[in-house]
């Protein structure tokens, strides 16, 4: 025997479930290489659940973690695809057998919107979103992973409600490819900025003005990344356990990247002013967001998550009375994503307290 499962030999593909016999046919050569792999005995496989066989087939036939869906037009993770329903698999397969007409087409749209699964075109609804910030042709934004696309399109669906004018998206877009060095750090930066504008002034001075204070912000956010790491996709009772070490023994559980960090902080700043924020007030900042973080996580721990489309991310929302607060899994390691003060709380905040705006 070649394949095993959890220590379990598995000798032919009916002994898998029926989601995991489905989810495979998405995987191009996938059964093909499973009845290679039965009559193998040359080789051992082994797998710690059928999402890692899901997953360690697709990479290794195709380097890469998201299996392509051509008719409809959707890049997802064979993890995802396993935690759909057997009637969601089914109507997704048969729009990609090209059967069922329109009817079929749609009942996949269906199992799409109901997963919150976007296409690849309905991704790429934020290029004219860059177009209209001057930053369509930026060479840092022309190649885009996964993640990175559904980065701006967040960002460009966020936008859609913003009430600030061209003009000052334009000045965010420019601001955040100034200092991004990837296009994910796009999105934080432009968001930094147009956190940092709400003082008001002249363009140059709102240049200036949060060049300056993120010039002084990024230094102090170096203790404050990463997270606790895990083996494997974790679940929300590991995602929970491993969150509640770390806080035991004084460890942050902190940011993913750094311009995310600053992106956060900024959402303490009093800006109505327009006054200079000077070092105390900026490393009180930090100080304050991250506490705060911390002791929300504790009070409140992780219970259901989202597993992402890639299969190899998760998004837990926790709503307190008071604060609101996201935990991301990505590649196995927990960050902290989003941490805010409700709305209806912030007027018992200090001066250095939480924006009227951070909803």
């Amino acid at each position: 025997m070649s394949v095993f499962i959890n220590g379990r030999s598995i000798p032919h593909r009916d002994q898998l479930s029926s989601q995991c016999r489905r989810a495979l046919q998405f995987i191009d050569g996938g059964r093909d290489w499973l009845h290679w792999a039965f009559d193998s005995h040359e080789h051992l496989y082994a797998f710690s659940d059928e999402g890692a066989m899901l997953d360690g087939v697709q990479q290794g036939l195709h380097g890469s973690r998201m299996t392509w869906l051509p008719r409809i037009g959707l890049q997802i993770g064979p993890v995802k695809l396993l935690s759909l329903s057997n009637n969601d698999l089914d109507a997704l397969h048969q729009v990609e057998l090209g059967e069922g007409g329109h009817l079929a087409s749609s009942e996949a749209h269906g199992v799409l919107a109901k997963h919150r699964l976007l296409t690849n075109a309905e991704l790429g609804a934020f290029r004219p979103f860059l177009a209209s910030v001057g930053a369509a042709d930026a060479p840092l934004l022309q190649q885009l992973d996964f993640r990175e696309s559904l980065a701006l399109h967040q960002l460009a669906v966020e936008q859609g409600a913003s009430a600030a004018d061209s003009g000052e998206r334009a000045e965010a877009a420019s601001f955040a490819l100034l200092h991004a060095r990837r296009p994910i750090e796009f999105a934080d930066y432009f968001r930094f900025y147009q956190r940092m504008s709400t003082a008001g002034g002249s363009s140059e001075q709102r240049l200036k003005r949060a060049t300056g204070v993120l010039q002084t912000l990024l230094p102090k956010l170096f203790g404050f990344l990463d997270g606790p790491q895990l083996p494997q996709l974790p679940s929300p009772a590991q995602v929970r356990e491993a969150i509640a070490a770390s806080l035991a023994a004084n460890r942050q559980v902190g940011y993913a990247r750094i311009s995310l960090a600053a992106q956060q902080v900024a959402l303490c700043f009093d800006n109505e002013s327009g006054l200079p924020l000077e070092d105390d007030r900026l490393r009180e900042a930090v100080r304050r967001q991250l506490r705060g973080a911390q002791a929300f996580l504790n009070d409140h721990p992780v219970s259901r998550g989202e597993l992402g489309q890639d299969g190899a991310s998760i998004l837990f929302a926790i709503d307190g009375s008071r604060e609101q607060a996201r935990i991301q899994v990505e590649d196995n390691v927990i960050t902290l994503q989003d941490y805010r003060r409700v709305r209806r709380y912030l007027d018992d905040e200090a001066q250095v307290g939480y924006p009227a705006d951070a909803v």
